[in-house]
């Protein structure tokens, strides 16, 4: 890929994603498991992950999930990522001490609520809690949770302007690996996104139900993020879902 843009994939979970080889590659909690033989061949890889996926909370016995998790954890601990990132700080020692005593050994790094945020503002302009015009299209019901979530997050800034706010209002892991990517490579590299969809996130390969909630995680945020960011990067995708914010992937000739 000598003389050309460095070529940085942003993976995620949805299964049957079409993935592109390139200079590094920054995958999405367990999407590094999933895809682990094609992720191998990169020469750098970044794992992004939520602590929830490896916080033994979520293994012990009794549980909701606990098959689910245990199976994202030891994939996790099977990859060899050249460092990972957590997406808050919390239980950040315990974690740390979690994958040591499992054998894994890459560089963990963690960001905090604050930081992510700043992070977040600095490359798209969107500062959470993110507010959108889907608001106006949701029913009467949800438009009350919305707006009581919110609230809810206005009040607690009030007291501690580092207060995490409602996922609905902020990006999923898949848009803040990208977000992760941009930081290190700037504006000179091309991102490509892979495996990370819009709809029906719960059901990627197997994954329960446990945190299902009234409102849509993350879809309003990541759509309003993706789309300032394809203003200000070169980005683009092999997931169908979204090439209606991104254009698709061509693929390069670096021969």
């Amino acid at each position: 890929m000598s003389g050309k843009k460095k070529l940085v994939v942003v993976l995620g979970s949805k299964p049957g994603a079409v993935i592109p080889y390139g200079d590094a590659i920054y995958c999405a909690n367990a999407a590094i498991g999933y895809y682990a033989e094609t992720v191998c061949r990169f020469p750098i890889v970044v794992s992004v992950l939520n602590p929830d996926v490896i916080h033994p909370k979520e293994r012990k016995e009794g549980a909701s999930g606990r098959d689910f998790f245990t199976r994202q954890f030891e994939m996790i601990i099977a990859s060899t990522p050249e460092r990972v990132i957590l997406t808050r700080t919390g239980s950040f020692g315990l974690l740390r001490d979690v994958l040591a005593d499992a054998g894994f050994n890459s560089q963990l790094t963690a960001i905090s609520v604050e930081d992510r945020r700043m992070l977040v503002g600095k490359l798209s302009g969107c500062y959470d809690p993110i507010l959108t015009h889907d608001f106006f299209y949701l029913p009467l019901s949800k438009k009350f949770r919305y707006a009581g979530s919110l609230t809810s997050t206005f009040l607690k800034r009030l007291l501690n302007k580092r207060k995490d706010c409602g996922s609905a209002f902020r990006p999923s892991t898949g848009i803040l690996a990208l977000l992760f990517a941009i930081a290190d490579y700037g504006a000179d590299a091309e991102y490509v996104i892979c495996g990370i969809g819009i709809r029906k996130r719960s059901e990627y390969l197997g994954a329960n139900n446990k945190h299902k909630r009234d409102l849509p995680q993350h879809v309003f945020a990541d759509n309003k993020v993706l789309k300032k960011l394809s203003r200000r990067y070169h980005l683009s995708t092999t997931e169908p879902e979204i090439m209606h914010i991104l254009p698709a992937y061509q693929t390069r000739d670096d021969t």
